[in-house]
């Protein structure tokens, strides 16, 4: 009895799997909606290539940070508030090997 009750607890958990690997309903939480617009908008202001996106949180904020390579061989990092889709902070990186 104990087997016949494992084995049907074992497809009902396979059954649950399978469905939720085929969900192709996927939408980011609402205070993730402007990581493509913020990206947008920092190549507008910076027109180059992203090296690196990161996402940033603290507590129920969260940002995206992207690090720049300009097409004037200069490096951009901007921080965007993922909450507005706004850019917050841009800083232009220094090399110090000069």
């Amino acid at each position: 009895m104990a087997f016949v009750r494992g084995l049907l607890i074992l497809a009902t958990f396979l059954q649950v799997a399978s469905s939720d690997a085929n969900d192709t309903d996927y939408r980011l939480p609402p205070n993730k909606k402007y990581i493509k617009p913020c990206q947008k908008e920092a190549l507008r202001l910076h027109r180059g290539a992203v090296d690196e996106l990161r996402i940033l949180h603290a507590r129920r904020d969260f940002w995206v940070r992207l690090d720049i390579q300009a097409y004037d061989s200069s490096e951009w990092l901007v921080l965007c508030d993922l909450a507005t889709g706004k850019i917050i902070r841009e800083q232009k990186l220094i090399d110090d090997a000069l």
